[in-house]
């Protein structure tokens, strides 16, 4: 099933397993910067390393992009991110981090995707395909 998105942050195609946060989520204070483990909710005590990390909306701080950046530099960040409603923090998490970053999906995501799916993200065309 393919789900029309927006592209926030483009790039490369990218498949991997999702991982789903059910609550909003900042990198700023909810994920630890050295080894990707999620401090709050749904995932809690868990990596998002090497995942697709999907979130219903973003909290924003704007120290966010910089932890980020810092996950990424660390070998720890999500392969991509989904997010039903984005900010303009999360855009900037994008952009310092570099990583590709999708929102605003014709269908729910948070209701279409579940923990353990494989997607495929294909923010340059602007759809994610669950496989």
């Amino acid at each position: 099933m393919k789900v029309k998105g927006n592209k926030i942050l483009g790039g490369r195609v990218i498949e991997a397993e999702v991982m789903v946060q059910k609550e909003p989520f900042s990198f700023f204070g909810d994920v630890n910067r050295e080894n990707g483990v999620i401090n709050v909710g749904t995932n809690a005590g868990r990596s998002f390393k090497d995942k697709i990390f999907v979130f219903p909306q973003s909290k924003g701080s704007t120290l966010a992009p910089y932890v980020a950046a810092d996950c990424k530099r660390n070998g720890v960040a999500p392969k991509a991110i989904l997010c039903q409603k984005a900010d303009g923090v999360l855009a900037m998490v994008a952009i310092l981090a570099d990583i590709p970053t999708m929102d605003q999906f014709e269908t729910d995501i948070m209701t279409a995707l579940k923990t353990g799916d494989n997607v495929k993200v294909e923010p340059e065309k602007g759809y994610i395909e669950i496989l």
